[in-house]
């Protein structure tokens, strides 16, 4: 700046942006970048306001002196408030992530101890009812199994809820097979008819957690309707692999009045712990949870899944 007079903006402009760099590419503290754009200001400013008394330039170049300090401190200002942003922002993911971790434990724990007292009560009230001859005590004790009966799918619930947010499985995974052999399975225990409907498709991730879904999503299709049969379907739509539970039941009537995509929790309390189960096995997976009125008048739950790698490439 001092040895080409006329030129002396060209390096001017190259030391403020190299310092804008220099901080961008390492945030300093505040004290540090203040003292630096005072620095910078001062040697830059002696030499062009020793050119503008000499009549190199005019008074106004000098004005860029002050103009320059004040960009590179706003620069400042805003890299410190995205600093700070993403710092709360991950201090904020930390919380959820140790209040996740601390739920599913609890769960685990929770389902855990609940085993021994259900299974002792079981025996005991099993013991009442094959021993008595009062009716009175047999129907009680008939009541009480069942109740057990209750607490233990409860129990089980809780340890699939638990697992389903840990679904990591990195194994290749044939919906289609999978769907197919759930249908069958299901099907001379439904009490009514399950039907499978699949073609090829392929999703990468956990098939035990994947079956989990379908069965809660029977399950609440048995429990919660009377559909004289179950539709299940696996395909290849798009970059998607879908499977969809549809049964003929009272369709969405029978769900909150909520938004379609918002009735995860809604529908939770109301068909229990199924639900739940499968939106935290599809979250999971990276998939989306649907909702829907199906062609028969009842109610379609769709999941879609990304497909596998080695499943794009090949024809639909």
């Amino acid at each position: 700046m001092w040895l080409g007079p006329g030129l002396e903006t060209v390096p001017f402009h190259l030391i403020w942006v190299s310092l804008a760099i220099v901080y961008g590419l390492q945030a300093w503290p505040l004290r540090w970048a203040v003292t630096a754009c005072v620095v910078v200001a001062v040697v830059t400013g002696i030499p062009l306001t020793s050119h503008a008394q000499d009549g190199v330039i005019a008074y106004e170049e000098v004005t860029e002196i002050p103009l320059m300090s004040v960009l590179f401190l706003v620069m400042v200002w805003h890299v410190r408030r995205r600093i700070a942003a993403v710092e709360r922002a991950a201090r904020s993911a930390e919380r959820e992530h140790v209040a996740k971790r601390m739920q599913q434990r609890f769960v685990r724990l929770a389902s855990h101890e609940l085993r021994t007292p259900i299974t002792v009560a079981r025996g005991y009230a099993e013991m009442l009812r094959e021993d008595s001859t009062d009716a009175r005590i047999v129907e009680d004790a008939t009541v009480v199994l069942d109740e057990l009966s209750k607490l233990e799918r409860i129990s089980g619930r809780l340890l699939a809820l638990a697992a389903a947010h840990d679904a990591q499985g990195t194994e290749t995974v044939d919906v289609a097979a999978l769907t197919h052999r759930v249908a069958k399975r299901w099907a001379p225990v439904a009490g009514r008819p399950v039907h499978a409907e699949v073609a090829p498709a392929m999703v990468v991730g956990d098939e035990e957690r994947l079956e989990t879904a379908l069965d809660c999503l029977i399950e609440n299709a048995i429990t919660h309707t009377d559909s004289p049969s179950i539709v299940l379907r696996a395909y290849r739509h798009g970059a998607w692999a879908v499977l969809e539970v549809e049964d003929r039941g009272p369709g969405m009537q029978s769900w909150p009045a909520s938004p379609l995509d918002d009735r995860s929790d809604a529908a939770g309390a109301q068909h229990g712990l199924g639900l739940t189960i499968v939106r935290g096995v599809v979250d999971a997976h990276g998939g989306e949870l649907r909702f829907g009125g199906a062609r028969s008048g009842g109610l379609r739950v769709t999941i879609r899944l990304p497909l596998a790698a080695r499943a794009l490439s090949l024809p639909v």
